[in-house]
């Protein structure tokens, strides 16, 4: 009986261990449960491996952000990639760029942009978004609440409605929905009236460790209005405002951002003398690295969410101070543009423009002169505050105008583009009607 009663015993355990050597999610469920902290400890170990393929599921460090800072001439123009692969630009350099910001766009691949943001109404801004907006798909659309009486901003403000879409309003603690990047506007921080370059967006975007700052053609008023309001201003990458001039970057500004890097958007030989050789001349004092689009054109800045490195060496500063000077040799062939031809890049830098009186009465007559490539055709484009008002002729022939009942104290900026050897070249110079 006994015996009878261990072989059944024996029997019914052999079958249970049998059944449990065949059943598999009971030793998964047990394993889970057994491995559950030490799976925690090693997930955070491997955030530390940039190059695991785990890590980018689980850190946006694992990505990168590009910055493109275009040669637009004297404009701003500057298309930003995020880690999560997200669109941005800010401005769109002037009216005649905007089918060059297009094809960079389409270049690189830009189906559509998350956010496109308009820093302030001057042409050399804004004057080729209208341009995009007819070309790709915009999400949503950011400026300043300033408005202005141009062609230009009268065009970009039909295309964003053509668009179907409304304008939201780009100030301070205003900030952007975008995954793996903070966004915000921390400028303006308060209204600035008729001062349109005081008004700029300035956009302070961050990724991890790494943080850029967009300042438009942000004024040193506007600069003091930031710092006072206990925003926390700094940044690695600084986009100088206004071009490099010397209504920017004050030394108050440049203290409380502190950064490693300043990026200048400017024309080639601009009649303003941008950048000033007083901003350079901090840059150098402050130990800033300086990266210019009018001597290096497009600047790519790439960011793994702690390094921050650039497709090109930093510009020369001792040898830009005097740019201006025709006759200069660059000190650095190597971190400038090379020029298609000699005789093409010996006319461009020749090429000059002025007018007679810079500062006319109402309803006077000025001359403009253009000089260096004599013969060649002209279009002269006069941004008047009202309207676009374009004129044509010859270089080495005066062109006089008529500037009726132009705004007092507006500075009209004259874009001027000369046709030869089958090429554009660029020049500007303005006035000022008293």
């Amino acid at each position: 009986m006994k015996k009878r009663l261990f072989s059944i015993v024996s029997s019914i355990l052999l079958a249970i261990s049998l059944a449990a050597c065949q059943s598999t999610p009971a030793p998964a469920k047990t394993a889970a449960t057994t491995d559950k902290t030490p799976v925690k400890e090693t997930s955070e170990e491997v955030k530390k491996e940039p190059n695991d393929q785990a890590v980018q599921t689980n850190s946006t460090a694992a990505g990168k952000m590009q910055v493109y800072y275009l040669d637009v001439g004297q404009g701003d123009s500057i298309y930003i990639k995020t880690p999560n692969g997200d669109d941005i630009l800010i401005d769109g350099g002037n009216n005649d760029r905007g089918d060059d910001v297009v094809a960079f766009l389409k270049k690189y691949h830009v189906d559509d942009l998350e956010v496109m943001i308009a820093t302030h109404p001057d042409a050399d801004h804004i004057g080729g978004l209208d341009t995009v907006l007819q070309n790709f798909d915009v999400k949503s659309v950011y400026m300043p609440k300033v408005t202005h009486t141009t062609k230009t901003f009268e065009d970009f403000i039909l295309a964003v409605k053509n668009e179907g879409l409304k304008l939201k309003e780009a100030k301070a603690g205003v900030s952007l929905e975008l995954a793996g990047v903070d966004a915000e506007f921390v400028g303006p921080v308060t209204s600035y009236g008729e001062d349109l370059n005081s008004s700029s967006a300035v956009l302070k975007m961050t990724y991890d460790k790494n943080t850029f700052l967009f300042t438009g053609d942000a004024a040193v008023k506007a600069e003091q209005d930031m710092i006072a309001s206990g925003t926390e201003l700094q940044a690695d990458v600084l986009k100088l405002g206004h071009h490099g001039a010397n209504t920017s970057t004050s030394e108050a500004f440049l203290t409380k951002v502190q950064p490693k890097y300043a990026i200048v958007s400017a024309g080639k030989n601009n009649q303003y003398g941008h950048p000033t050789a007083e901003t350079l001349q901090k840059m150098q004092a402050h130990n800033i690295q300086v990266f210019r689009t009018d001597e290096q054109g497009t600047i790519i800045a790439t960011s793994d969410g702690s390094t921050i490195t650039f497709h090109t060496d930093p510009a020369k500063i001792e040898q830009n101070t005097v740019k201006n000077n025709a006759n200069d040799t660059p000190a650095n062939p190597a971190v400038t543009q090379a020029p298609q031809t000699t005789t093409s890049q010996a006319a461009a830098t020749a090429l000059k423009a002025k007018v007679d009186n810079p500062t006319p009465g109402q309803n006077e007559t000025i001359h403009l002169d253009i000089s260096g490539m004599s013969g060649a055709p002209f279009t002269a484009v006069f941004h008047y505050k009202s309207k676009d008002t374009t004129y044509t002729g010859t270089v080495g022939t005066t062109l006089p105008v008529r500037i009726s009942r132009a705004a007092a104290g507006f500075e009209v900026l004259i874009d001027i583009t000369v046709q030869a050897d089958g090429k554009e070249y660029q020049t500007q110079t303005s006035f000022i009607p008293q």
